[in-house]
């Protein structure tokens, strides 16, 4: 989706146009931060504008505002080692956004991370989510991550990985921890969790 690897059958497309190579309208997030230790925390946000050439001055007080969205307003001057996990996977949401992409592909962003910052990172995702008003896709391990984030969960089969099964989750906005509880999203984590209950462990661990 990101065109940065060709697919190895099928097509890619975005409002109809094949997916040929790097976009511009893509804004990517790591499992890792990948932030550049020596550069300060403003400084990793503008990466991406200073590739694609942006002004500076302009590019500059995006990504302070992209910062503050993302609560990191007083860390601008930090570097990477100073800040905790959590705080680096914000950045890098934060840089991911800089050239207001269309779309934020996020690849397993918060399996590093330890449950209770997990959990806090979800809710902030869904807030970022909600005031930048980008399409996500982003892929997770975790089921109940997936149903609390999601507006469609795709199951995928272990290797060849396919698809298998597309799950609506037609649960109410904003959501909330105690959310977690509630039947209904029992009932949407337990079907997406029955297409793994059925394989043996190999096939799960793959």
């Amino acid at each position: 989706v990101a065109g940065l690897v060709p697919p190895t059958g099928g097509e890619v497309a975005i409002h109809g146009a094949p997916v040929g190579g790097p976009r511009r309208d893509i804004g990517m997030v790591f499992q890792d931060p990948v932030l550049l230790p020596w550069r300060t925390i403003r400084d990793n946000v503008l990466v991406p504008a200073e590739v694609i050439g942006l002004a500076r001055d302009a590019a500059r007080r995006r990504a302070d505002d992209l910062l503050a969205l993302v609560g990191l307003a007083g860390f601008a001057e930090k570097y990477p080692g100073e800040l905790s996990g959590g705080m680096r996977q914000r950045v890098a949401i934060a840089r991911a956004l800089m050239h207001d992409p269309e779309t934020l592909l996020m690849d397993e962003p918060f399996g590093a991370l330890d449950a209770m910052t997990r959990e806090y990172m979800n809710l902030e995702l869904l807030r970022i989510w909600q005031a930048s008003e980008k399409t996500v896709l982003l892929v997770t391990h975790s089921i109940e991550e997936a149903v609390f984030l999601a507006d469609r969960v795709v199951v995928m089969s272990p290797r060849p990985g396919v698809v298998t099964d597309v799950v609506p989750v037609r649960l109410p906005r904003p959501r909330t921890a105690a959310m977690r509880l509630d039947g209904a999203f029992l009932e949407v984590e337990a079907r997406v969790r029955a297409h793994f209950d059925a394989l043996r462990p190999a096939e799960v661990l793959g």
